[in-house]
C-alpha cells in the first residue's frame, strides 16, 4: 500500500512478533516543522538514493523513519483500519529495508552527505518480487510466478506532507523504475487497498495518480483473501489491487 496522494505502494508485510514502533524522540530527530518551507510553485529536485548500509546502525534515524511512516499511513488510510494509530511498520522491519539495499530515499537538494532525519522529504521501499520458493509473505501479489519476467515491486512510499505536489514522490517512483531497469526488470508493480462498496477519497487520488504514471490495474481482489494477515484488522470491507507497468 502507498501513503501520500503523490507517492504511491507496497501491501503490508506481517510486522515481527514483539517489536513494537517506538516513538519519535524530538531529543533525536528535529521536528517536521523545521525543515525548510517548500516553494509556492514549481518542483523540489530531491537527492535520491539508495540508503547506506550505516543508516542501519543508527537507532534515532531507524525509529524516528518508522514513526514518520507510520504517521503518514494512519492519516492516508483512516476509516480502513480498527486500529489507530494504524502500525504500518516498524523498527526492526525498516532496519531490514536498509541492511538489504532496498530502501529509496529523497532527501532536501544538497543533505544527501548529511543523511539526518530531518532532511528526508520520502522514501519507498524497492525490490525485485522474489520467486514463489524464497517468498516470505503468504500474499501470491508479493512473489512472481513467472521466472523468465523479473518484476520490480515499490512501496512503502510516502512524502512529508508538507513537500507533497512538488515532485518528490513522482522522481521516487523514476528512481524505483529506473533501479528496476537496472537490475534486469521488464515490469514494475504497485499496489493499493481500496475501498469496497465504500470510497476512499485518497486511495481514489492514488489509483489515478498509478494510471497517469503508465500502470494498469491486472489484479484486484478480496483484501483478507489477497493479504490474509490483515483481514482481521479491517473496520470496513476492502479490496486489493495489484497494478503492472511495462518498462
Amino acid at each position: 500500500m502507498t501513503a501520500s496522494t503523490e507517492s504511491p505502494s507496497i501491501a503490508p508485510s506481517a510486522l515481527l512478533a514483539g517489536e513494537k514502533v517506538a516513538m519519535l524522540n524530538t531529543n533525536e530527530a528535529v521536528a517536521t516543522s523545521q525543515l525548510p518551507s517548500p516553494p509556492l510553485r514549481g518542483r523540489v529536485n530531491a537527492d535520491i538514493s539508495i540508503a547506506p548500509a550505516s543508516l542501519a546502525e543508527d537507532d534515532a534515524f531507524v525509529h524516528s523513519l518508522t514513526n514518520l511512516i507510520n504517521e503518514i499511513y494512519t492519516d492516508a488510510e483512516r476509516g480502513f483500519w480498527s486500529i489507530d494509530p494504524f502500525t504500518r511498520t516498524n523498527p526492526a522491519e525498516v532496519r531490514s529495508f536498509i541492511t538489504n539495499g532496498t530502501l529509496a530515499v529523497a532527501w532536501l537538494p544538497g543533505y544527501s552527505r548529511s543523511p539526518h532525519i530531518e532532511y528526508l522529504l520520502g522514501c519507498g521501499r524497492v525490490q525485485l518480487l522474489p520467486s514463489p520458493s524464497e517468498a516470505e509473505s503468504r500474499t501470491t501479489a508479493h512473489f512472481n510466478p513467472d521466472p523468465d519476467t523479473a518484476i520490480g515491486q515499490f512501496g512503502c512510499l510516502i512524502c512529508r506532507p508538507e513537500y507533497r505536489g512538488s515532485g518528490v514522490g513522482r522522481d521516487l517512483l523514476k528512481f524505483a523504475e529506473d533501479w528496476t531497469r537496472e537490475k534486469g526488470g521488464k515490469k514494475m508493480q504497485m499496489e493499493v487497498v481500496v475501498g469496497d462498496g465504500w470510497e476512499h477519497e485518497e486511495k481514489t487520488k492514488l489509483a489515478k495518480w498509478y494510471e497517469r504514471a503508465g500502470y494498469e490495474n491486472v489484479k484486484e481482489m478480496d483484501l483478507s483473501k489477497g493479504i490474509p494477515e490483515l483481514g482481521p484488522l479491517l473496520a470496513r470491507k476492502a479490496r486489493y489491487r495489484v497494478y503492472h507497468k511495462t518498462l
